[in-house]
């Protein structure tokens, strides 16, 4: 049995022992056999097999099996080779590389793994294909490629293949600039996604008819994206197959939009040259003046049309020539400057044998009839192709009309302009830059400039506009000029030639041509300077009024709190007596507060009284020689017991000798007494208070300066004026309606001098400085003393009837109870009528008359007593609120005036 075993494992052996040297053999064919070179190599790189074919490239034999790789010699260049069997081996794949034998062969070397069942990487197998004669085919067809592209780059036309999905497959470079993009961009890309859908879509259908084997061709006007439109030459040629299949068609385009623009070009020149020739036939028909042809160089014979042959007034196909053949019968003839014109002399015939133009020939036509038309020509030789002469064209414009009417505005401008230089508004006329283009006479008198020196310049080299008025001026101009208006009305200050300033009114109006453009500016300028300070005196009175209003408005408060003020204690005096049982002492104490307020509501009537007299120019001065320095005195004895009540200081400075003057002695006392009251008033108690008076050459000086509140400098210009006090506070202490200043400056005027004031500021005190001129020859006696001598005498009491008429029946009874207590016989009465009944029976010895009475004014009262007989035994005193001087001639009716309110003194002075 184990034999029998061992004897079939034998057999099989054996069996396997031949299939395998059937396969050995079967393996040496095929290496016999192969003629591609091939090497077999083991782990260690070394010899193990090789074809044939290899020994070209390494002349191995039988001995060289074993050797390593790197001990051969190579008939090639192949520097990498063992590194790229290394990889291998390794387990790298290497791609693989063109190699040149030392004959000029090409072959591709590959190297790939040799594996066995028991090993996966037993070695390497080398192969050499020789790819000599298809590398030699590839460069014959990359040759013949670059030598298409380099035909088809070079030719202006657009040239590709499509295939049948219509996407480019070849372009040449023409596409690159058409569209501006890379090869790369087209190549592969569709048609649509180059050309833009909008040519797409126009070349599609032909585009489809050429991938069914027809050739197109067309023109078109075709819209490319991103190349603009152009007018192209298409052609689309089908590729064909060698079974006659299309696999796409090749596209040829031209760009034509130069030669099709040319070509409509030229068609519509001609066209229009067609139009025009028809549309200068039709001006020539219907121009509105004479248009003439001659066409040869004499003018003898001509063409005109309508229009001409109506100005000429001659059949409209007669020759109008004058040195034609029909010269002789034609009814005109040319007159020019008062002279005949010879045939050669015209217009056209000179211009054809000059050679020149003949433009705006004024020449009149005179006809059979003598009939004269004036005419304007023109002529312009006729020249072929080389330039020579060979006619003439002539217009002929009618302006009889327009000769006529321009005669008829010369003289209507001529008139106008009599009437604007004889006007009081100045007309000038000037261009876009400023330059004067036309000069009135009035415009000379206003602005002093004559015509001839103002046409040399302009409105900025004359000067008419300060510097002031520029800015202004120059917004008038860009106005105008810039046509943001075309008139306007503006008021300037002026400057004439001699450097005076006029107020002017400025009328401007432009003057454009048809296109638009500013051709002049008109220009009326009237003076109104006396307007202009007529309406500046007025804003100024206005201004005075308003201020004025205020002032009133602020005195009326200030004169209602002033009465308040002396009428409160007054109020308060009587109120005290009503209680009864008034001791001596009490009684004391109301009659001085009574005296005293009603002294005061006196001096503030008073003040009031005078403002007004002075204002109306009714204040009547008595004027005579007078001591200054008793004056002085006179008034210090005023304010006396002011002094007292605030303990001020006063110093004298006062002249030895007498100061004479001239002037009112009360009114002199007033001013001085003023003076002092305000020194004394804005002082502060314990103040000091100096008076000095001091003589000059031609003046006396009284100067009063306290040590008090002192003045503001910018209040000192308006304490002068009515009703004007520095600032004060509601509290107002000192009191005052703002009246005595002014009062003071009033009459130290009418007496010839003037008031000064002074103060260094507020809280640094005043000086008051009052001069008056010395009167020029002291009499021998001052008067004045007999007046101290009056205020002495002790007057013989003398019991007076009294009548006393008054419409207030208080009045009449205060007044009556005065007199009584003086020991006097009194009598009143309310009306004039009671008056003049009361007269004859009472016979008084006086008459104390008030103006204003309910039936008939006191006037009319005087006027009927002066016809009474009792008239002549009587004294006649006005009684009245307003001041004499308020009567006019009517005060000779009376024989005294007394101002309201009439204290005892003055009832004692006219009584005695």
């Amino acid at each position: 049995m184990p034999n029998d075993a061992l004897i079939a494992m034998n057999a099989q052996l054996m069996e396997k022992i031949r299939e395998l040297e059937a396969s050995n053999d079967d393996l040496n064919n095929l290496l016999v056999s192969s003629e591609v070179p091939t090497l077999f190599l083991d782990p260690r790189l070394r010899i193990r097999r090789w074809t044939p074919a290899t020994d070209v490239l390494l002349r191995l034999g039988p001995s060289d099996v074993g050797r390593p790789l790197m001990d051969l010699g190579w008939c090639f260049e192949d520097p990498d080779l063992l590194d790229d069997a290394a990889l291998v081996l390794a387990g790298t794949s290497v791609e693989p590389r063109e190699i040149q034998s030392e004959q000029g062969h090409r072959y591709l070397r590959r190297i790939l793994p040799y594996c066995t069942k028991t090993t996966p990487i037993n070695g390497v197998v080398i192969t050499w294909a020789e790819m000599t004669a298809c590398k030699h085919a590839e460069l014959a067809l990359a040759d013949s490629e670059r030598i298409l592209r380099r035909v088809t780059d070079a030719l202006p036309a657009l040239i590709s293949r499509v295939d049948r999905s219509l996407c480019y497959r070849f372009n040449n470079a023409a596409y690159e600039r058409w569209f501006g993009l890379d090869r790369a961009e087209i190549l592969g890309k569709p048609v649509a996604e180059i050309l833009g859908e909008e040519a797409f879509e126009r070349v599609r259908p032909r585009m489809e008819r050429a991938l069914a084997g027809e050739e197109i061709a067309f023109d078109a006007w075709l819209p490319y994206q991103g190349a603009g439109t152009r007018c192209c030459h298409v052609e689309y040629i089908p590729d064909r197959q060698r079974d006659g299949a299309v696999a796409g068609f090749f596209v040829l385009v031209v760009d034509i939009t130069e030669r099709r623009r040319n070509e409509e070009t030229i068609e519509r020149l001609n066209a229009e040259n067609r139009a025009r020739a028809a549309e200068l036939r039709a001006v020539f028909e219907a121009a509105p003046v004479g248009i003439y042809l001659g066409r040869d160089l004499a003018c003898n014979d001509m063409q005109m049309n309508r229009a001409g042959a109506e100005i000429l007034r001659l059949p409209e196909h007669t020759n109008p020539s004058l040195s034609g053949p029909d010269a002789s019968s034609l009814p005109f003839r040319i007159i020019h400057a008062g002279r005949e014109l010879a045939s050669d002399e015209l217009p056209m015939q000179a211009a054809a044998r000059s050679g020149r133009s003949v433009h705006d020939f004024a020449e009149d036509v005179v006809f059979a009839d003598g009939e004269i038309k004036h005419l304007l020509a023109s002529a312009a030789p006729l020249r072929n192709e080389a330039g020579d002469v060979y006619g003439c064209v002539g217009i002929l414009a009618d302006v009889t009309r327009a000769t006529q009417a321009e005669r008829r505005h010369r003289e209507t401008l001529e008139r106008l302009k009599l009437h604007v230089d004889k006007s009081p508004v100045a007309s000038l006329e000037w261009a876009a830059d400023t330059a004067i283009l036309r000069w009135s006479p009035a415009a000379e008198r206003v602005f002093g400039w004559s015509e001839t020196e103002a046409l040399q310049g302009s409105l900025h080299d004359l000067g008419l506009f300060p510097d002031d008025e520029r800015e202004s001026f120059a917004d008038m101009i860009g106005a105008l000029v810039g046509g943001l208006v075309e008139h306007n009305h503006c008021l300037h200050l002026n400057q004439r030639k001699d450097g005076e300033t006029v107020w002017c009114e400025w009328h401007n109006s432009v003057l454009r041509d048809g296109d638009g453009r500013l051709v002049s500016v008109l220009s009326l300028a009237l003076d109104v300077s006396e307007q202009q300070a007529l309406q500046a005196s007025l804003r100024q009175q206005a201004e005075q009024l308003a201020e004025a209003d205020r002032r009133k408005n602020e005195f009326l408060s200030m004169l209602g709190h002033e009465l308040r003020n002396p009428l409160a204690p007054v109020r308060n005096a009587l109120d005290r007596l009503a209680l009864g049982d008034p001791d001596q002492t009490t009684l004391a104490w109301v009659h001085g507060v009574i005296d005293r307020q009603t002294h005061h509501l006196e001096r503030l009537v008073h003040d009031l009284l005078d403002v007004a007299r002075i204002s109306r120019g009714a204040i009547e001065l008595k004027m005579s020689r007078q001591d200054l320095g008793r004056l002085v005195r006179e008034a210090l004895e005023v304010v006396e017991r002011e002094v007292s009540a605030r303990g001020h200081e006063i110093v004298l400075e006062l002249a030895v000798d007498p100061v004479p003057v001239r002037g009112d002695a009360t009114r002199l006392v007033q001013v001085l007494s003023n003076v002092l009251h305000n020194a004394v008033k804005y002082t502060d108690p314990g103040g000091r208070i100096g008076v000095a008076l001091a003589c000059h050459a031609d003046c006396v000086r009284v100067t009063v300066e306290d040590n008090g509140q002192g003045i503001a400098a910018e209040t000192i210009p308006s304490l002068f004026e009515p009703f004007m006090q520095g600032p004060r506070s509601l509290a107002r202490a000192e009191g005052g309606l703002g009246l005595g200043l002014a009062l003071v400056k009033n009459l130290v005027e009418l007496h010839g001098g003037c008031v000064a004031i002074h103060s260094a500021g507020i809280g640094l005190g005043s000086r008051v400085t009052l001069t008056f001129p010395l009167a020029a020859e002291p009499p021998p006696e001052m008067p004045g003393g007999s007046a101290g001598d009056s205020d002495t005498r002790i007057a013989t009491k003398v019991r007076r009837r009294v009548l006393v008429v008054d419409d207030s029946p208080e009045v009449v009874e205060a007044a009556s109870e005065l007199l009584r207590a003086l020991g006097h016989e009194v009598a009143g009465a309310s009306t004039g009528g009671a008056a003049l009944d009361a007269v004859p029976r009472m016979r008084p010895d006086l008459i104390l008359l008030d103006i204003g009475l309910p039936d008939i004014d006191g006037i009319e009262v005087a006027r009927r007593l002066a016809e009474l007989p009792e008239r002549q035994g009587l004294r006649l005193v006005a009684v009245s609120g307003y001041a004499a001087a308020t009567l006019g001639k009517d005060a000779d009716l009376f024989d005294a005036h007394l101002l309201k309110p009439v204290g005892i003194a003055e009832f004692k002075r006219i009584l005695e």
